[in-house]
């Protein structure tokens, strides 16, 4: 089996990857775009990628990708995510001087309250994760910088944490989906079913949103995220991203039959389980 994440080692996703399948499986890719191509093209059995965050909401390019290429959920792993602020050992004892910050611009912004009541004037530099911008830090030892990321890639990379835990709330989470063409089965303790729909609603049809959300309804579906996105073509054309508690197997049909007659573009693009991941150091 042949897993791909957003790498490198030590990255959050890393993380989740890890707690669902063997270490042997996985593969690091440096950006959301080239893991989502090779998990298009089949060179990959399965993908690991953030999806959404407790205080950043969604991860909009994965969503973007998702809906360019359409693949299937298979599964959600949801992940407590912790922030550290790490330097390399040559500047523990005067990290208060850094002169560069990096990480992955989800990190940055769930940091960003610590960043501004410390460093509000030090240069910040985005990398395609978090475990990138620790390398960075790996690789530059006569420099004054710091990463912000996980314990684990403090540890990856031989940095020393500094100041712990600085995300803005301290019941801090990401989601992440599994996704690939198999269904397949965790280990971990599971959480709920759920589903996810992608919805194109007819062009310049008044109450189209409400027409789709009133069939839900009707059914007694909850809905736990609704989230509009650009279709990238034109100005004022969207796509809709819809999370729901799964239902009976015939009445989630039941409702995507409805919204197609509606002449909405439905595509369902999983049913699948929420794990919870292991206990353990994940930070």
């Amino acid at each position: 089996m042949k897993v791909g994440y957003l790498g490198p080692k030590g990255s959050f996703t890393y993380s989740a990857a890890i707690n669902f399948f063997k270490e042997s499986d996985l593969f690091p890719y440096n950006s959301l775009t080239a893991l989502l191509e090779e998990q298009r093209k089949k060179t990959l059995d399965y993908c690991v990628v953030p999806i959404e965050n407790t205080i950043e909401g969604s991860v909009l390019p994965t969503l973007d990708l998702i809906f360019q290429t359409l693949p299937t959920i298979q599964a959600e792993i949801v992940l407590p995510i912790h922030q550290q602020l790490m330097v390399h050992p040559n500047h523990a004892k005067t990290w208060e001087e850094i002169e560069l910050i990096c990480s992955h611009p989800q990190a940055l912004a769930q940091s960003q309250i610590f960043l501004l009541d410390h460093f509000p004037t030090v240069d910040i530099e985005q990398t395609g994760s978090t475990a990138q911008g620790a390398k960075k830090v790996a690789d530059n030892p006569a420099k004054k910088y710091a990463a912000i990321g996980s314990r684990a890639a403090a540890e990856q990379f031989g940095l020393t944490v500094v100041k712990e835990n600085i995300q803005s709330i301290s019941e801090n989470e990401t989601r992440f989906w599994v996704l690939g063409s198999q269904p397949l089965a965790g280990k971990l303790p599971q959480k709920k079913q759920k589903a996810t729909v992608l919805c194109d609603l007819a062009s310049n049809q008044p109450g189209a949103l409400y027409q789709c959300l009133a069939i839900f309804s009707a059914e007694k579906i909850n809905l736990t995220k609704i989230e509009s996105r650009t279709q990238k073509t034109k100005l004022g054309e969207y796509f809709f991203i819809i999370d729901l508690e799964t239902p009976e197997e015939h009445r989630l049909q039941k409702v995507l039959d409805q919204l197609k007659a509606q002449n909405i573009t439905v595509t369902l693009i999983g049913d699948y389980l929420t794990y919870l991941p292991k206990l353990g150091n994940l930070s």
